[in-house]
């Protein structure tokens, strides 16, 4: 069958809103989820609303022979400062397909999604970016198209159920759990600085700028003296040896109403496989049951040697992904060098 592409313009957004919306309730409910995991509210129209006037947008749409609208792809262009926290995480030339920015008709997903693609990309590797990101909700309807295009799972983004007190983890001897203050962000930026450093090694191999390091210290000002977020640090004879930070989440696709967010955990090397971690995170789970959560979101890297086993093991489940594509570096060089 034909696939047409043409630009994806305002007075296009509602009828791709209404497919993203019909797309995305087929795509984020796979069968491996649990019943217990609410799904957050599908908003196709706010989400490509905001989209659409996001500068540098990379928009097109798919058109079968009737001329009908059958899908779209929208990429967000990144760039950020050397001194931007999110350079931990994110190629500081890049681009992102973030939810609401794509929709693919049923039975024909990797066809669209290729054509879709390959006009999008033409147009960011002109702008030199050759890292490709694209948030999708877990599960093979999503993410196998992609998967087809060479992207594959670089963060999790997963969904734990919060609970009234069950059983509570084993204590650790010697072992103090306190509330972190505005008085505490030294330690809590220095843990929250050693726990991203330790991404630069095997077999994540992530670059982490020393300046986005010193502004993520500085991070959490403001959490720390913000009653509706939590924070915890361990400390052992005197010693801190881990923390955990958790922050209220915004409501979208795949985070439910009331839920909070994991943004920060460390325990020091030398404290760890001894329950600390699992201290501090049923810690914040009562925290976040009193206050009114039910939800608590946590993102991590698919390669991490120690969060990959750890967080599912405690009870996170799959509700997503960023998937990403890095191109060969010598695209740009003289024709024939690639």
């Amino acid at each position: 069958m034909t696939v047409a592409i043409a630009p994806l313009t305002a007075e296009h957004i509602p009828l791709a809103a209404q497919r993203y919306d019909r797309w995305f309730a087929r795509a984020r409910r796979p069968p491996s989820q649990r019943s217990w995991l609410a799904d957050g509210p599908v908003r196709g129209e706010e989400l490509l609303g905001k989209l659409q006037n996001a500068p540098g947008l990379e928009a097109c749409r798919a058109l079968d022979a009737d001329g009908a609208l059958i899908g779209h792809l929208a990429a967000v262009p990144l760039d950020l400062a050397p001194d931007n926290p999110a350079a931990l995480r994110s190629h500081p030339h890049s681009a992102l397909v973030p939810h609401g920015g794509h929709a693919l008709p049923a039975g024909r997903e990797s066809e669209v999604l290729r054509a879709l693609y390959a006009r999008v990309a033409e147009r960011l590797v002109a702008e030199r970016r050759l890292v490709h990101y694209v948030d999708v909700p877990a599960g093979e309807t999503a993410t196998a198209p992609w998967s087809d295009l060479g992207f594959g799972r670089e963060l999790v983004h997963g969904l734990m159920a919060v609970k009234a007190r069950g059983r509570q983890p084993r204590g650790v001897g010697g072992l103090a759990i306190r509330r972190a203050g505005p008085g505490d962000l030294p330690q809590v930026g220095r843990m929250a600085a050693e726990s991203s450093r330790g991404q630069r090694g095997a077999a994540m191999f992530q670059p982490q700028p020393e300046a986005a390091l010193a502004a993520l210290r500085l991070r959490y000002t403001d959490a720390l003296a913000d009653p509706r977020c939590g924070a915890w640090i361990a400390s052992r004879r005197g010693e801190e040896i881990g923390m955990v930070l958790v922050v209220p989440a915004a409501p979208g696709p795949v985070v439910p109403e009331s839920c909070v967010e994991l943004m920060e955990a460390f325990v020091e090397p030398a404290a760890r496989g001894e329950g600390i971690s699992r201290v501090l995170l049923a810690t914040a789970l009562a925290w976040a049951y009193d206050n009114g959560h039910r939800y608590m979101s946590a993102r991590w890297h698919s390669a991490s040697p120690l969060s990959a086993g750890h967080w599912p093991q405690t009870g996170f489940r799959p509700v997503a992904y960023r998937l990403s594509r890095t191109l060969d570096g010598r695209i740009g060089g003289p024709p024939g060098t690639y």
